[in-house]
C-alpha cells in the first residue's frame, strides 16, 4: 500500500477543496477499493508517478468512476487505432478524457471528422496532438471554422491544411485570430496562399509580428513575395529569436533593432 500513498503527496490539496463536491468524494473512498485500483490502473495505462499529481489534482473525481468503464474507454480508443503511448499522452494532456463515456468520444470524433473532412489518420493525429477537442465546448471550434471561412475568406481545404498543422487554431480566440489576418493580410499585404504555408503566424504575438514588420520596413526589407529577391517568409519572420532575426534577416544589430522599438 505504501508505493499508491506515495503517488497520492504531489496533489494539491488546496486546490481541491476549493471544490464543494471533492472533500465529500475523497471522505467517502477507501484506499483498498477505491483510490489503489485507479491509480494502479493510470500507471498502467503510462502516467508516470511524477505526473499522477498534477492530474488528479486535476480530476480528482476519477475516483468515483467505475474501473470497468475507464477500461472500456481506454479499449474504444485502442480499437481506433490509437496506440498506448499516444493514449498516454492523450489522457495526460486532457485529465478528464476518461471521464467521457464511449459514445461521447465517439460522437466527438465523428464531428471532427465529417465536420472537417479529414481521414482516420489525419483525424486521430490532430486528437492526440490537441486531446481537449475531445473534452471542451465545440462552440469555439464551429465559431472558428466559420470566422476563417466567412470572414478570413479561406476555402475548406486552406482551413484543413492549416489547423492540420497547427491545431490550436481551432479553439484559438476569435479577435487574436482576426487581428492577426488584418494585419498580416492587409497591412503587409501577404495574400492567402502565403498565409497558408505558414499558419504558425497565428500563433504568435501580434505585438511581434508588428515589431519586425515595422522594423524590416523601416529598412527596406520587407519583401514577402516568394517570386521576387530578398524574400523574407512568415515562418522566419515570426519564429527566429532577436539576435537571428537581426543579423540574418534583418542584417542589423539588436541594439539598431532595440533603438527603434523605442520609437514605435
Amino acid at each position: 500500500m505504501q508505493p499508491c500513498l506515495e503517488l497520492l503527496q504531489g496533489v494539491d490539496l488546496a486546490k481541491i477543496e476549493k471544490h464543494r463536491d471533492a472533500a465529500n468524494l475523497l471522505l467517502r473512498l477507501e484506499f483498498e477499493k477505491d483510490i489503489k485500483q485507479i491509480l494502479l490502473f493510470l500507471k498502467d495505462l503510462g502516467i508516470e508517478d511524477n505526473q499522477l499529481g498534477t492530474f488528479l489534482t486535476k480530476n480528482y473525481a476519477i475516483f468515483s468512476e467505475d474501473l470497468e468503464n475507464l477500461k472500456t474507454r481506454v479499449a474504444y480508443l485502442q480499437s481506433k487505432n490509437f496506440g498506448k503511448a499516444d493514449i498516454a499522452q492523450m489522457v495526460r494532456n486532457a485529465p478528464f478524457l476518461l471521464s467521457f463515456s464511449v459514445e461521447r468520444l465517439d460522437n466527438r470524433l465523428g464531428f471532427f471528422q465529417k465536420e472537417l473532412e479529414l481521414s482516420v489518420k489525419k483525424t486521430r493525429d490532430l486528437v492526440v496532438r490537441l486531446p481537449r477537442l475531445l473534452t471542451g465546448s465545440l462552440e469555439p471550434v464551429k465559431e472558428n471554422m466559420k470566422v476563417y471561412r466567412l470572414e478570413l475568406g479561406f476555402k475548406h481545404n486552406e482551413i484543413q491544411h492549416m489547423i492540420t498543422k497547427i491545431p490550436k487554431m481551432l479553439t484559438a480566440n476569435k479577435r487574436k485570430l482576426t487581428e492577426t489576418f488584418d494585419y498580416v493580410h492587409n497591412v503587409m499585404n501577404i495574400p492567402h496562399h502565403i498565409i497558408v504555408r505558414f499558419p504558425q503566424v497565428f500563433n504568435t504575438r501580434l505585438f511581434k509580428v508588428k515589431e519586425r514588420h515595422l522594423f524590416l520596413t523601416y529598412l527596406g526589407r520587407a519583401q514577402y513575395d516568394p517570386a521576387k529577391p530578398n524574400y523574407i517568409s512568415l515562418d522566419k519572420l515570426v519564429s527566429m529569436p532577436d539576435e537571428i532575426f537581426c543579423e540574418k534577416i534583418a542584417k542589423a544589430s539588436v541594439r539598431d533593432f532595440e533603438k527603434f522599438l523605442k520609437t514605435l
